[in-house]
């Protein structure tokens, strides 16, 4: 996607992919490698300095949770200020831009100055972590259907909540690593049943991705902890049945006669 306006400056969105450099586009390899201005997000593994053109102008303009090193109307403004100047500009942003990436507010940004822009797609976390977890989001008889959510604002939000009743698909949520009793809850009350399975995936598309595997009716009492300080995403489904019951086969191999003998 691009616009049609034609000016000195542009603007290239490249979506990074969820953390190595090497789950990075072609393209978006190829814009970085010609940029004469980067503004990164956090997230992107460090190997993807390794790319940035020496010449280039490299900003960090990072935002975590409770963690943000610049606000979105700093970044709008860079963006607008190198453009203007006639730079070549890539603002890159980790997974795809255009999932819970802000992208459409810094493209208004750039179309009320009249600049030009171009979105590079690249790999969500969504699909990447699913990759890692060997599991096919959608499973024909069983999952036609994917929902994807912003764990930083559902709670407080029951718009976000309209058409979940007895959803019959898969449901992922970004961002709500560190409320998954509140969000197990939510489900459950809606209408998905508690015997339903609970991923918490870390790290997504990374070779240290790890998972936790639960139900609701179990994480709404204990919760789903995370192990590392990487993002998390929350896998909600029945594709992901057989991901319990191999981890249920595993802890029993592990566990002595008598003690498998006193679980039952």
């Amino acid at each position: 996607m691009s616009s049609n306006k034609t000016e000195q400056g542009f603007v290239s969105f490249v979506s990074g992919g969820p953390g190595p450099v090497d789950l990075l586009t072609l393209r978006g390899k190829s814009r970085i490698e010609s940029a004469e201005v980067i503004l990164y997000d956090a997230l992107l593994d460090p190997s993807f300095l390794d790319i940035f053109p020496v010449s280039a102008q490299i900003l960090y303009v990072g935002k975590r949770a409770k963690e943000h090193y610049r606000t979105q109307s700093e970044i709008n403004s860079l963006l607008v200020e190198f453009a203007t100047q006639g730079k070549r500009v890539v603002r890159l942003k980790g997974g795809d831009a255009s999932i819970f990436g802000r992208l459409s507010e810094e493209i208004q940004s750039l179309e009320s100055f009249g600049i030009s822009y171009e979105v590079v797609p690249g790999v969500s976390s969504v699909t990447a972590g699913a990759a890692n977890l060997k599991i096919s989001l959608t499973v024909r008889g069983l999952a036609r259907q994917i929902i994807i959510l912003d764990g930083h604002t559902i709670l407080e939000d029951e718009r976000s909540w309209m058409g979940m009743e007895n959803f019959p698909g898969t449901i992922v949520i970004l961002m709500g690593s560190e409320k998954t009793k509140e969000l197990a809850a939510r489900l459950i009350q809606k209408g998905v049943s508690e015997n339903t399975p609970i991923v918490l995936l870390e790290n997504a598309g990374n070779i240290n991705a790890s998972y936790t595997v639960s139900t609701l009716a179990i994480t709404v009492l204990n919760g789903l902890k995370k192990e590392s300080k990487g993002p998390g995403i929350l896998y909600v489904g029945e594709v992901f049945r057989s991901l319990l019951h191999r981890e249920r086969v595993i802890q029993n191999k592990v566990m002595s006669p008598s003690s498998i003998l006193e679980s039952l």
